[in-house]
């Protein structure tokens, strides 16, 4: 709003300093007209000194060219720098029809930001920096899909020849030839594991128990491997301290010392 009111008393200013230069002019130059002639000229350069911006803005002309003005450098200053060349290259090169809406729908989004809000951007706020009809049709052919512009082409159908209402009657007739279900729910196929090889459990990476020998599993853990249990049952039999009937074959140790104290005391 700050900058709206600063841009309106520019033009104000602007305005003022003109009406009264001219009206000063005329004065300097008809001053021998005659005594009517004067007064007027006269009464026309006190008006032109006394005209406040409420006197300006109630003028149709100078308001509404004062309103307009303030405001288009508004929006100058607002808008990002080379906004005019952006939409443009948004509409010719990214604006895609989206696939659920149809091309009836797309034309008239297109048309609308042409001719309603590309002649409100800078820099010269007029509908002479819209887009021509020829680049609507560019436009159209680039955001449809290719099967169409297949079709175009097989059909001997030259767009840029027709008018845009004329492409998008072409369009349709296409659009209502395909058959398609835009709620259609794609099912994933299930994939058979007839065949192929199960992964190990016990040699897997990931388990919830661990062996010392055989590594993660989800099965058992050290103590209840069999195997394990297997090679300590061989090695504990194949010990040579030991004989048939468990006792073993080393001679037992003896402290001669401390049983002759022990004697020693008894007696």
């Amino acid at each position: 709003m700050s900058t709206y009111n600063s841009n309106v008393t520019q033009l104000y200013r602007n305005g003022k300093t003109s009406d009264i230069a001219d009206a000063q002019r005329a004065v300097d130059v008809y001053q021998g007209a005659g005594a009517g002639a004067n007064a007027n000229l006269a009464q026309a350069l006190t008006n032109a000194q006394a005209k406040n911006m409420d006197a300006y803005l109630t003028v149709p002309g100078d308001g509404a060219h004062m309103v307009s003005s303030a405001l288009n450098e508004l929006i100058t200053g607002l808008q990002p720098n080379k906004a005019l060349q952006r939409v443009k290259q948004y509409l010719r090169r990214e604006a895609r029809k989206p696939f659920d809406m149809n091309i009836k729908s797309y034309c008239m989004n297109i048309v609308c930001i042409n001719l309603e809000e590309i002649p409100r951007l800078p820099p010269y706020f007029t509908k002479t920096q819209s887009l021509a009809e020829d680049e609507i049709v560019d436009s159209l052919l680039y955001g449809t899909p290719k099967s169409w512009q297949r079709e175009i082409d097989r059909q001997g159908f030259d767009p840029l020849t027709q008018t845009p209402m004329q492409v998008v009657a072409f369009m349709e007739q296409i659009e209502a030839s395909e058959e398609f279900d835009s709620n259609k729910k794609t099912t994933k196929v299930a994939t058979s594991n007839k065949g192929k090889k199960k992964p190990s459990k016990s040699n897997g990476s990931k388990g919830l128990h661990h062996c010392m020998l055989h590594g993660n599993n989800n099965t058992y853990y050290t103590s209840e491997c069999k195997t394990l249990q297997a090679q300590a049952k061989k090695l504990k039999g194949n010990n040579g301290g030991s004989n048939k009937n468990g006792k073993s074959r080393n001679k037992s140790w003896k402290n001669k010392a401390k049983d002759k104290t022990d004697n020693q005391r008894k007696s």
